[in-house]
């Protein structure tokens, strides 16, 4: 099976690299940037291209790991109409390739990709959707590569499944951010606190999120909220973010 990876940013490295681990031809990547389509067709050890017009015609599947605003204006100037063209994206619709051609889906790996970091791809959950049974098949049996964790979600499922990932991934590690800073102001090292971090996500793997909460805002303890806003008067921002989560978790655990 020869793929094209349209995009060379951490998905499209991570999954390209994967893949080709797997026996899969990497044939070209394409990105605008031309040394970051060189970069990473050096890793592959394949050929690449920065005019979307000359990317190679004949492969099985063309994989857009693109961001999200890009996907549109490439497909308005893609020339290729073989092979199956599928995306990467968690808030994509699948239809947004209607207008391009007949054979398209969705290969979305629900992960966190990030250049320097390895990624352990039996680990990760991928989500298919597809424009017809055969490719589905097609895209499923890509994704068996690679991990048993598949799921066939459709577009829909995939909006609100991507602004759940947001909220347990992008805002939490926000939240390592700030504690980060908080910890760094008084020269505490961050791995201190890693342990609880550790514990945090190993607990809901037994326990619902819900019944997992702990903390000064479950019980609504105010001696101790008002001491860590005290605490806070000098960033306001990261204040109304403590008060509005504190208040938050009240609301949702005060009938307990």
């Amino acid at each position: 099976m020869e793929i094209v990876l349209i995009g060379s940013g951490s998905v499209a490295t991570h999954l390209g690299l994967a893949l080709q681990s797997k026996g899969i031809i990497i044939k070209q990547v394409f990105s605008r940037n031309p040394a970051n389509a060189e970069s990473l067709a050096t890793k592959l050890g394949t050929t690449f291209v920065d005019e979307i017009t000359d990317l190679y015609t004949n492969a099985d599947i063309y994989i857009y790991a693109l961001k999200d605003s890009a996907l549109k204006s490439v497909l308005r100037k893609m020339n290729v109409l073989n092979g199956i063209h599928v995306h990467t994206a968690g808030s994509i619709p699948m239809s947004d390739f209607e207008s391009f051609t007949s054979r398209f889906g969705v290969f979305y790996p629900l992960q966190s990709f990030s250049i320097k970091k390895e990624v352990d791809f039996s680990e990760v959950p991928i989500c298919i959707e597809a424009s017809s049974p055969e490719i589905e098949q097609v895209l499923f049996n890509l994704a068996k590569l690679l991990t048993d964790k598949i799921y066939l979600i459709n577009s829909e499922q995939r909006k609100k499944l991507h602004l759940a990932a947001v909220f347990a991934c992008n805002f939490t590690n926000y939240m390592y951010d700030i504690a980060s800073q908080i910890l760094d102001d008084s020269d505490i090292n961050f791995e201190v606190i890693q342990p609880l971090i550790a514990e945090t996500a190993e607990k809901i793997k037994t326990l619902s999120p819900y019944e997992a909460q702990t903390g000064p805002a479950v019980r609504f303890d105010e001696t101790t909220i008002a001491r860590h806003l005290h605490m806070l008067n000098k960033s306001p921002e990261i204040s109304k973010i403590y008060s509005l989560l504190s208040r938050d978790i009240h609301n949702r655990h005060k009938n307990n």
